[in-house]
């Protein structure tokens, strides 16, 4: 028995020098943005933001109960923000990216029921969905980064 000990030993040697030497030692790096999908990102969230920017116009005329000026604003200058957001989401880091489509369809939602809500002169859901809409898209900014 106390022959099998060192040889047990000696093998487990040879097993673990084996192990790590068949690594190839490279670490792999973390995606990160190029410089020139940092411009692109930063370029299509400024034509974002100057949507967004606007927002405080539905709000008036959700106040307002100017139903038709509603509906007209989420078809109007609104009407291509989701198709920006999930652009601008598809250039994100695979982490990021997922989250960022979910959180924009979720705006985008928010602005269906505000044009039901029109529909139907429901001022509470309006303003209700307009809220949310506006911390959807204040989590969307968060995930954008940053040049």
């Amino acid at each position: 028995m106390s022959l099998f000990r060192p040889l047990i030993s000696l093998l487990l040697v040879l097993v673990s020098v084996l192990v790590v030497s068949c690594g190839d030692g490279s670490q792999v790096k973390a995606p990160t943005y190029s410089a020139a999908q940092l411009t692109q990102i930063q370029t299509t969230s400024k034509n974002i933001a100057a949507l967004t920017d606007r927002l405080p116009e539905l709000a008036a005329f959700i106040q307002e109960r100017d139903w038709n000026n509603v509906k007209s604003f989420i078809h109007g200058p609104l009407g291509d923000i989701r198709t920006r957001m999930s652009g601008l989401s598809r250039e994100f880091l695979p982490g990021t990216k997922e989250q960022a489509l979910k959180i924009s369809k979720e705006i985008f939602e928010h602005l269906n029921k505000i044009d039901a809500a029109a529909d139907d002169n429901d001022y509470k859901l309006a303003i209700r969905n307009y809220g949310e809409a506006i911390k959807d898209l204040a989590s969307f900014e968060k995930l954008i980064p940053q040049a």
